[in-house]
């Protein structure tokens, strides 16, 4: 089967390709615009909006560096629907399927490219966050380019356009997301352990990673402060397990996305077939060794993190933020599965993973998308009705931002209990709402608008709301589930 597929694959490598690209485009495209801007959307939108000064600043206070919002400040400029922001990042993720099958062939052969660029295509985790209004499309498009430049600088003896091309997209990288560096750091561990075959090339590593470091110093002091404070008081996720890295790749290929019951056969494949190519790959003697980067660019950004996770005793562990590992692992699956031997299962293991990857694809078109709750719609209704001496207040912020988005001239309340505030009182002033305790939030209003976010209440938001149902009379209750919507009166209390 493994040879079959490979004569296939290679025999209409363009025609995959192309038929790649356009399923690709299709699924990327497809309902792009039929959830509101979740938190993190939000504030990508809103930090757009801001200056390009006060976003190169970081006034915003947020934990990634400022290339992906000033790209998205002059993306906005053409329009703020969610589907044309969200096209911004599934222009750059199609960019990728074509990248990925000029790095493929280049690395391997084209029956590689030609599976690698389908399989990039459909893999849901590359869907999903195409249509995300954040900056992991542009940090798989970015990965390709980086791992192929210098793959190509280093063994092809690269001259100084090579390797200032490298250090170019490698800052550019950094630029966008912080984790490239633990993409670097994976290629320097190839790259050091073939030193002697690379000799020649030592200075140039050295001039072209001088390089990197310069243009990186205006953002260095930004980048330890945000990561300080992240891994000191703002560090929100768990700290992973023994086991996190695992199904950390898992979520690389299907995301939060794949239904509960289809977890341990999706995770079951996908380990059962990376270690098949991993233990088949030591049988294969090639020259560079382009399987070895290609494994040090999926493992070394996650134990790395991990470690660091453990040692810090608080975690920067973020399972999105591993896009940067995303394209190597469709290589390695893609590279396995052609080069299988003619007795290995993996070609059929491996085509078996096409199951969870539809069934993953169908869930997320026809089930809704629990991390994106229905804000826009009950902002529609406030916009609708807000009168000037109304009120509008949020429980949590994971409401507040997407208000501040979507009603940038209704003035929105987070109410100051503990638990309501991911970020700063300051950055909710910045993009012109507000953190105050909901009592004096109401002072002199007529009507209160209270947004409600059932899955993200804690004690204290629950007991501001039982304390505003107990002493104002409601007017209207509009519930999505996900979101719910009251307004009170406040001019005759109960």
């Amino acid at each position: 089967m493994g040879k079959a597929i490979k004569t296939l694959f290679r025999q209409f490598s363009y025609q995959i390709l192309f038929i790649a690209v356009f399923i690709g485009a299709g699924l990327r495209w497809f309902q792009i615009g039929r959830y509101s801007f979740w938190y993190d959307e939000s504030f990508s939108g809103l930090t757009a909006r801001l200056s390009v000064n006060q976003i190169l600043a970081n006034v915003a206070l947020d934990v990634h560096p400022p290339g992906y919002y000033l790209l998205l400040h002059y993306w906005i400029q053409l329009g703020e629907s969610e589907a044309f922001i969200r096209s911004f990042s599934a222009l750059f993720s199609i960019g990728a399927v074509i990248l990925i099958y000029g790095l493929g062939r280049w690395l391997f052969d084209q029956s590689v490219a030609a599976l690698a660029a389908l399989g990039l295509a459909i893999i849901p985790f590359q869907v999903y966050f195409a249509q995300e209004a954040r900056m992991y499309g542009l940090v798989v498009f970015l990965t390709i380019a980086i791992t192929w430049i210098f793959l190509y600088a280093v063994v092809s003896r690269g001259g100084w356009l090579a390797w200032g091309g490298y250090a170019l997209l490698a800052t550019f990288g950094l630029y966008i997301h912080y984790f490239v560096a633990f993409l670097l750091f994976g290629l320097y561990i190839w790259f050091a352990m073939g030193i002697r075959r690379y000799r020649t090339v030592i200075l140039h590593f050295f001039l072209a990673n001088s390089l990197i470091v310069l243009l990186f110093l205006p953002q260095i002091n930004q980048a330890l402060s945000r990561a300080g404070a992240y891994l000191g008081t703002e560090a929100w996720q768990a700290v992973p397990s023994v086991l996190s890295p695992l199904t950390t790749i898992y979520y690389l290929l299907f995301t939060h996305r794949s239904p509960i019951w289809l977890f341990p056969i999706g995770l079951f494949l996908t380990l059962t077939v990376l270690l098949l190519v991993f233990w088949e790959g030591r049988r294969v003697k090639t020259e560079h060794r382009f399987e070895l980067a290609l494994w040090f660019s999926v493992l070394v950004p996650i134990i790395t993190v991990t470690i660091i996770s453990w040692l810090a005793i608080r975690s920067i562990y973020v399972e999105r933020s591993f896009a940067v590992a995303s394209p190597a692992l469709a290589l390695l699956l893609a590279r396995g599965t052609i080069a299988a031997p003619r007795w290995s299962p993996t070609p059929y293991l491996a085509t078996l993973l096409v199951f969870p990857i539809i069934v993953t694809l169908i869930t997320n078109i026809t089930t809704p998308d629990p991390a994106k709750p229905p804000v826009r719609e009950a902002m529609l209704v406030i916009e609708k009705d807000f009168s000037p001496n109304d009120v509008s207040l949020h429980l949590q912020d994971a409401s507040d931002f997407p208000a501040l988005w979507y009603n940038p001239d209704i003035p929105h309340i987070l109410a100051d209990v503990p638990g309501s505030a991911f970020i700063f009182a300051s950055t909710h002033q910045l993009f012109g709402g507000d953190v105050l305790e909901w009592q004096t939030a109401i002072v002199g209003a007529d009507r209160l608008w209270l947004t409600v976010m059932p899955g993200f209440t804690g004690p204290s938001q629950i007991a501001v709301q039982e304390e505003i149902e107990a002493t104002y009379p409601r007017l209207m209750m509009i519930d999505w589930e996900s979101v719910q919507l009251y307004l009170y009166d406040l001019q005759h209390p109960k």
